[in-house]
This record gives structure tokens, sequence and C-alpha cells, in this order.
């Protein structure tokens, strides 16, 4: 985003506006999850993924992921959902989301922004909400960019949803292809069917100090098993008035003690790969600290056997992935409750 202003009266008059519409039509009643969409957008060139959400009744919403990348990781969510997948992955893929919530759910914010536009919503999934999602940061108030993609998406939706409903139109089976809407020349919105560029391999770049590098590299193999993980924390953080940050906690515990030996929060302080790039750092300070480097690894995500196989050129450990690290989740589950009192 290049713009950190909030949305003008007119843009979220203009939201609040789209939404009735939506809410009129219900698209939900005859569109799935996994019917997508794509929106190009005129002022940048870029690939929105329109997805709705609401079949079974339970959660009515618009949710638009922002790039290939994003999409590319809602997919790989969806493919590995009971088989490891956690929820807390869907906090870190970026997209926007227009719902319809109970009015306890809104924040003061959303009240007072209702209340000055001089709307009013009555009952249960009546009280449209819009919520920003980036990794490593709590779900957020719009920003004016945001705003503005939202509004251009859900019109969008008005557009297509009928047409899809009536059978007029249809999205193609055929994987990486893709029912598009852009603007044309003429200024009219046009539909194509196509594929869309596919993003740039995520990378996390992982730089260990030399010295330390080669101070793990003399260390003597153990017969120590740990147990790790990397997990969100409850709760949010930071200043008032700003986005709020999530923490993330890499816990290491020795399995046959149940002893605790990394254990301190991670932030989002520059980029979420920045932060990932910490977790092998610590597990190299904790083989430093213990003098000696753990027979075996047992880890409870991909992500981090992921994490911690980039140290095999330096350490001789074997890396195994368990669906349950039972002393390490007990360790959470005590750290959780210390810190919900």
């Amino acid at each position: 985003m290049t713009q950190t202003t909030t949305p003008t009266p007119d843009t979220w008059r203009r939201l609040y506006g789209l939404m009735a519409q939506v809410k009129e039509m219900a698209p939900w009643e005859w569109m799935y999850e996994s019917d997508v969409f794509v929106v190009q957008d005129p002022e940048n060139q870029e690939f929105y993924f329109v997805s709705v959400m609401g079949n079974l009744g339970e959660h009515l919403s618009i949710a638009v992921y922002l790039g290939a990348r994003s999409y590319d990781r809602l997919l790989s969510f969806a493919e590995r959902a009971g088989d490891g997948a956690s929820g807390e992955e869907l906090l870190e893929i970026t997209h926007l989301q227009a719902s319809f919530e109970d009015r306890d759910q809104l924040t003061t914010q959303d009240r007072n922004t209702i209340k000055e536009l001089g709307l009013k919503f009555r009952g249960k999934m009546a009280w449209p909400l819009f919520r920003s999602y980036r990794a490593g940061f709590a779900p957020w108030h719009l920003e004016a960019d945001e705003a503005r993609i939202l509004a251009l998406a859900l019109e969008q939706l008005l557009d297509v949803a009928p047409r899809f409903g009536d059978e007029e139109i249809d999205f193609p089976e055929e994987q990486g292809v893709f029912f598009i809407r852009t603007l044309g020349e003429e200024g009219r919105w046009q539909d194509r069917i196509g594929t869309i560029p596919p993003a740039e391999p995520e990378s996390v770049d992982i730089a260990i100090p030399k010295s330390s590098a080669d101070a793990v590299r003399r260390l003597r193999r153990s017969h120590n098993v740990l147990e790790a993980n990397l997990f969100l924390m409850p709760g949010m953080f930071g200043e008032r008035g700003s986005r709020p940050q999530m923490a993330y906690i890499f816990m290491v515990v020795d399995k046959a003690s149940g002893a605790i030996l990394a254990g301190e929060p991670l932030y989002a302080e520059t980029t979420f790969a920045d932060m990932l790039a910490e977790v092998p750092k610590r597990m190299v300070d904790i083989c430093l600290k213990l003098q000696g480097i753990p027979a075996e690894i047992q880890v409870g995500s991909e992500r981090v056997e992921w994490l911690l196989s980039s140290l095999s050129s330096i350490m001789d450990c074997k890396i195994k992935r368990v669906r349950h690290p039972r002393a390490l989740d007990n360790a959470r589950d005590a750290m959780f409750q210390f810190f919900m009192r």
C-alpha cells in the first residue's frame, strides 16, 4: 500500500452502499468459497482474487486476496487443512474482508463511522465490518487505498455474481485459469479468461553470523532430543491508535525434562520474512548455550521444519516433524494460562 491515510467519508459511504446491495443480492446463496474470480486494478494492474463466503449461512463475507502470492497461500492452506495446517496461517495471508457481523463484533471506531454517516443497522449478522489482514499484524481498520480496492472488488462482484448465478458466465475449471474483469481502453469493464502471472517465490534470508556458525561446527553431538515450534501468542501489542502487532513465540523444550530452553517473543518489526529468519538464529544460540548439538529436534509444523533444515550445513542434527510434541504442547498451554490470568 502506498497510502496510510484513513478513508474519506465519501469512500465509507460508497463502501456501505455497496454492502447494502451485496446483502440484498445475497450471492452466497449460489456461490461457494471456491468460486473465485479475478479483478485487475486499473490503477496499478495488480490482480485481486474475490471469494464469497457464507453458503452455509454461518459467516457472510467477501474476501479479496491481494495478488497471486496471497491466493497461492490460501490454496496451500486449503490443501493442508486437517494435516497440520493451523488456523493462525489465515491471519498471515494478505487480504481484505467485508463481512456482516453482530453489533458486538464492531469496535467503537466502526460504530462511530456508521453514526457519522447517519446509517442504522439492526439484528444479527446485519452490521457491515471491513478489515485488513497482514502477516504479523492483527486484523485492522482499512487504509484509504485498501478501501478503494475493496470497493472496486465489491462493484465487480455485483456485476459478476448475478450472471454466474444465471449461468450466463462460468468460471474455468482448469487450474490456474481464471475469469478476469479488466477495464478496457474505452473505459468499459470487460470479461476475459486467462492466466495470472505467477508470484515470485517467497524467500527468507537466513544469515548466521560466521563466528556463531564456526562455533556450532565445533560442538559435539549430544543425546538430547528437543521439541520446537513457532506459534502465535494471544493478544495484541502496540501503541494506541496504530495497527497492533501480533507476537509469535519460538519455543524450544527439552523433551525428557520438559525444561523450556527458549520462549522469547518475535515480532514482524520489518517484514514477516525477517521475523522468520530469526528462528534458525535462535536455535544456533540455544546449541551454543547448551554446548552441544541435539541428537534430534522434533518440530510441530512444516514451516519450522523448513526453517531449521537451513542449518544442515553447520549442524549434524535430525529434524523430525511430529503432529503433537507433548512436552512442548504442555509448556505452551502453561504459558497461555499464565498470560490469560
